[in-house]
């Protein structure tokens, strides 16, 4: 069983050099893609409570956001919590 693969190239004529090869291996060791859950050629994307792209790898607004809600702790006890 496996879940994600993230392919990243520098080119579109590169992506789909490797997009052959990763399906054919996959093929080859008796893996199913199912087409309805690819994301194939996309500029970036949400992973793991990230948004990746070229430029950089930062967390989701929504992940930091319950962080910077977070009131601020008013004693030792808290802080330690």
């Amino acid at each position: 069983y496996l879940d994600d693969i993230l392919i990243f190239s520098r080119s579109f004529n590169e992506h789909k050099q490797h997009l052959n090869e990763i399906l054919s291996i996959l093929a080859k060791a008796n893996f199913q893609v199912n087409p309805d859950k690819c994301s194939i050629v996309v500029q970036e994307i949400d992973f793991l409570s990230h948004r990746i792209n070229e430029q950089c790898i930062k967390p989701n607004g929504d992940k930091i956001k319950a962080i910077v809600d977070l009131p601020a702790p008013t004693t030792l006890k808290e802080a330690n919590e």
